[in-house]
């Protein structure tokens, strides 16, 4: 199976009006059918709504809001002389459009920010590799009397690092673009507020560890601390996080004082340390005390398609961090139209929000962004364009650090680009293609004795990876560990989309490769080779990569070919090569752990079918059940607190 992400479901009350015929894309960019568009115009409501426009291949292409869906699309296909060169493109490149009709504004600008994530249109302003953001979570303790022997993790939690948000009463910290940074800080702040960092089998048993010793754990598995002591530390860890460290620094003091007048001079000596610990970590560039206690600043600098923006933190008057967020579909766009794609998109997944913004000028749709984002924080948010002080030197330091950020990155691309055209032109010159190898593609196989196989399908188009273009196909018709036939199944699903392509478009499946590559030997090749030819597609460059001696096996050749050592050809051979196994692999392991998981599940007594598709229903996927809570699985119809309690001790 080709696995791909379902379309986001509407929320209640939105409206979704697909292309006129429901059959997919035309032949022809809309503006070559007047007539035809006239009538799909005149069609479209006047509420407010998204509009979704499409390529010829049936790509989104573009996302926008507006408060009247007609007279929006109108203006993309009126007056064509006088509009911008980014409209003109866009509306030329317009085959097909849609539109989702929304009850307010409000849900409008959601809604365009959850497709633009969805779709990555290369028309809007968008968030490059927005997905890949780091949150710290700092969990809650279940108030309950633990039923386990020995010490239970759950009532003293681990803070740990996650990708994504999710629904269980935590603490949310982020979102961080700078992995290591914010890894490294977390490692400091354990020294001010100590919690655990151990995993819960270490946990179990019940004995303190070197974490202790140093100073950067408070000791809960040996009942050094109580459930309330141990809530503290996660609100000082919090406190830390959100740049309030004076509240942490009073309370520490007065305990401090409180444990000296007590005699207690080891907890005294204990509170001394930690209060070193909070200093240390603010002893950070005090800007001004006066510039308030949350504020983000927003940097922009633009080249082309390419922008960046950099986002200053300023919390309880010290700078506390600063975020580069790399953006892209920024060509010919104001700084107005820029900021208020860019705080949607930024703020729509972020816990936290700061009380106010500095910007450089105020954002397109200023006061629906304002009305969004007091909605998301649960109070007022302040969008402030300074003229002069101490938030417009602040304002300007941004601005200079999304200059520096975007001319490192665009240092760093064109030697990327550079490097990977001479590595295309190298393997051309090495294997005698025709043609340069701008795209290629490379398949593996990965099973377990035959077992949940899958095949992976990478794609690389200039010599760097084109991760969109990924597939994942399911092994359907292979009984066992046979590699061969495996492959031979990949490569005639994916190019039987070549051939029906005009028929059947699909995203990335529709194109023709200029080189392809298989992970294995001659039997790996001739299994691909044989599915080529049914398929008519067996002229495109095929090669079966060997691992052992690194050779390239071609049909019909008695000698496999050997690259040259140390080439740039040899080295984007075994990248591409690698990165298909990696791939492959990553797939088949989640693959065997959700039948794994699937399969624990059936040990439950009293879980039956009819109560697994609710929790599946509920959560989604097995994983989200096994990081359910208990209350959590509870609360799903049908599933009683033993069997929610059965469940959690298996997972």
């Amino acid at each position: 199976m080709v696995t791909s992400e379902p379309a986001p479901a509407p929320e209640a009350g939105v409206e979704v009006a697909h292309g006129v015929n429901g059959k997919g894309p035309y032949s022809a960019p809309l503006v070559e059918r007047p007539d035809l568009l006239r009538a799909r115009l005149r069609a479209a409501p006047r509420s407010p709504g998204v509009y979704l426009f499409r390529d010829q291949s049936g790509r989104v292409i573009y996302v926008g809001k507006s408060a009247s869906l007609r007279d929006r699309l109108r203006s993309y296909f009126s007056a064509p002389q006088t509009q911008p060169l980014r409209t003109r493109r866009l509306a030329e490149s317009a085959h097909d459009f849609e539109v989702v009709a929304t009850g307010t504004e409000q849900q409008a600008l959601i809604l365009e920010n959850t497709l633009i994530k969805r779709h990555h249109p290369r028309f809007n302003v968008r968030l490059r590799d927005d997905k890949n953001y780091l949150y710290f979570r700092l969990p809650r303790p279940v108030v309950r009397e633990s039923t386990r022997p020995g010490p239970d993790p759950s009532l003293f939690p681990k803070p740990d690092f996650t990708r994504r948000l999710g629904a269980d009463g935590a603490r949310y910290f982020g979102p961080y673009t700078d992995a290591k940074g914010i890894r490294r800080s977390v490692r400091e702040l354990r020294a001010a507020a100590p919690f655990r960092g151990c995993p819960d089998p270490v946990y179990r048993r019940g004995r303190v560890c070197l974490d202790f010793h140093l100073g950067i754990c408070a000791g809960p598995c040996e009942g050094r601390i109580d459930a309330a002591g141990y809530q503290q530390i996660l609100d000082d860890a919090a406190s830390f996080l959100g740049g309030h460290t004076s509240t942490v620094l009073g309370r520490l003091e007065g305990a401090m004082a409180e444990a000296s007048e007590a005699l207690d001079f080891e907890r005294a000596a204990a509170l001394r340390d930690r209060i070193s610990a909070v200093r240390k970590l603010s002893e950070e560039q005090v800007t001004s005390p006066r510039l308030g206690s949350e504020i983000d600043v927003v940097g922009l600098a633009s080249r082309g398609a390419q922008g960046m923006a950099a986002v200053l933190s300023v919390r309880e008057g010290r700078l506390q961090g600063v975020a580069r967020h790399p953006l892209e579909g920024v060509q010919g766009r104001s700084d107005a139209e820029i900021l208020s794609a860019f705080l949607a998109q930024l703020y729509s997944d972020t816990p936290t929000l700061p009380r106010s913004i500095v910007l450089s000028v105020q954002p397109e749709s200023g006061p629906l962004l304002t009305t969004y984002l007091e909605e998301r924080r649960g109070g007022p948010v302040d969008l402030r364009v300074p003229q002069r002080g101490g938030l417009r030197r602040l304002l300007a330091r941004a601005e200079e650090t999304a200059e520096a950020a975007l001319a490192q990155s665009v240092v760093a691309q064109d030697f990327d680009h550079e490097r990977g055209l001479n590595a295309l032109r190298d393997l051309r010159t090495q294997l005698a293609l025709a043609e340069l190898p701008v795209r290629m593609e490379c398949y593996d196989i990965s099973n377990t004795m035959g077992q949940q196989s899958v095949g992976s399908m990478v794609v690389f188009e200039h010599g760097s990876p084109k991760v969109s273009d990924y597939r994942i196909f399911g092994i359907r018709s292979v009984e066992g560990p046979n590699d061969f036939a495996s492959m031979e199944e990949v490569i005639a699903r994916r190019f039987g989309h070549v051939r029906d392509r005009e028929a059947e478009p699909e995203a990335s499946l529709g194109v023709v490769p200029d080189l392809v590559i298989v992970d294995g030997g001659e039997g790996q090749l001739a299994a691909a080779h044989r599915a080529m030819v049914r398929l008519g597609v067996e002229g495109i460059p095929h090669f079966g990569l060997a691992k052992r001696f690194e050779e390239l096996h071609q049909v019909g050749s008695k000698n496999p070919l050997h690259l040259a050592q140390g080439s740039p050809a040899l080295y984007l051979v075994q990248r591409i090569r690698d990165e298909a196994h990696r791939f492959a692999i990553t797939r088949h392991r989640a693959r065997r752990q959700k039948a794994g998981l699937r399969s624990r599940l059936d040990e439950v007594t009293g879980l039956g079918p009819k109560r697994k598709r609710a929790l599946l229903q509920e959560f989604g996927s097995l994983t989200a059940i096994k990081e359910a809570s208990l209350e959590q699985l509870a609360g799903v119809p049908g599933v009683t607190r033993p069997v929610a309690a059965a469940i959690k001790e298996l997972l």
